[in-house]
C-alpha cells in the first residue's frame, strides 16, 4: 500500500509539471494559428509582437523543449515577416548553429543569409549562402544560393537588364 502511495505521488508530480508546459505551449501555438489566419505579419504587427513575446516566453520558461528549433524558426520567420532582418538572422542562427542535425538547420542558414541581404550586408550575405552551399551541398535551395551570390552586387538597373536579355 505504501509503495502505490509513492507511486501514485510521483505520477502526480510528473503530470504536473508535464501539463503546465503542454497548456503554455497550446497558448503559444493558439497566437501563431490566430497569425496564421491573417496570413501577413506585417499588416497584424501587434498579433505578431504578440506571437514573438509568446515563443521568447516560452523559451525562457522552457529552455530545453525539444521544439525549441522550430519555435526559434517560427519567430524567424514572423520577425523576418515584420521586417526585422537582423532579429530574425539571430534567430535563424540560433537554429543552426544551436541545433545543427535540426531538419530546420539548412534552411535556416539560408533565410539567415536572405536577411543579411536584406539589411544589405551583401558580405555577410554571400559568406553565408556560401557557407549554405559547402555545409549542404546536396540541398535543393543550392542552385538558388549560387545565383543569390551572382545577384549580390548587381545594381537595380543591372538586374533589369539582366531579366530583360
Amino acid at each position: 500500500m505504501k509503495q502505490l502511495l509513492v507511486l501514485i505521488s510521483v505520477l502526480t508530480i510528473v503530470i504536473s509539471c508535464v501539463n503546465p508546459q503542454k497548456k503554455a505551449l497550446d497558448q503559444v501555438l493558439a497566437l501563431e494559428s490566430k497569425l496564421k489566419l491573417a496570413q501577413d505579419a506585417s499588416a497584424n504587427r501587434g498579433l505578431a509582437l504578440e506571437v514573438i513575446a509568446a515563443y521568447s516566453a516560452f523559451l525562457l520558461a522552457y529552455p530545453d523543449v525539444e521544439s525549441k528549433p522550430e519555435l526559434l524558426f517560427k519567430s524567424g520567420e514572423v520577425l523576418k515577416g515584420l521586417g526585422e532582418n537582423l532579429k530574425a538572422a539571430q534567430s535563424f542562427y540560433k537554429v543552426h548553429h544551436g541545433f545543427p542535425n535540426s531538419k530546420l538547420a539548412p534552411l535556416a542558414l539560408f533565410y539567415q543569409a536572405s536577411c543579411f541581404e536584406a539589411i544589405e550586408q551583401r558580405l555577410t550575405a554571400k559568406n553565408t549562402y556560401q557557407e549554405f552551399i559547402d555545409r549542404y551541398p546536396n540541398h535543393p535551395y543550392v542552385a538558388q544560393a549560387k545565383g543569390m551570390i551572382q545577384l549580390l552586387y548587381y545594381s537595380d538597373e543591372e538586374l533589369i537588364k539582366q531579366f530583360n536579355k
